[in-house]
């Protein structure tokens, strides 16, 4: 497979990931992509019978976190055999480690 190839599977992989997290009650469901962004967010209809805005606010924020740093620990793992040695960025690394390997070869 040549490192385009490679890349392509990698960024393929990072953009279907999916993680969900939900709050310790199960009131509130989450899922986020590889980079934390929100993808869903699920209320149970049960989370209206308590009216503390602030508690369910918070309910929702600690469960996208948690998906967050658990998705962003999937996405290294799927990048890692396109990052360079000592790089932890699976967004940004394949991309400078493919232009490294570019401008080596012009040089």
């Amino acid at each position: 497979m040549t490192d385009a190839e490679q890349i392509r599977r990698v960024r393929a992989e990072l953009a279907e990931l999916e993680e969900p997290a939900e709050s310790p009650d199960g009131l509130v469901a989450v899922t986020v992509g590889a980079q934390g962004q929100l993808r869903s967010l699920w209320l149970d209809p049960r989370v209206y019978r308590n009216q503390d805005a602030a508690a369910l606010a918070e309910d929702i924020v600690e469960a996208v976190r948690e998906a967050a740093e658990s998705a962003g620990a999937r996405a290294l793992a799927i990048a890692e055999p396109v990052l360079a040695p000592g790089d932890t960025d699976p967004f940004l690394g394949p991309a400078f480690a493919a232009l490294d390997r570019f401008t080596r070869q012009e040089a």
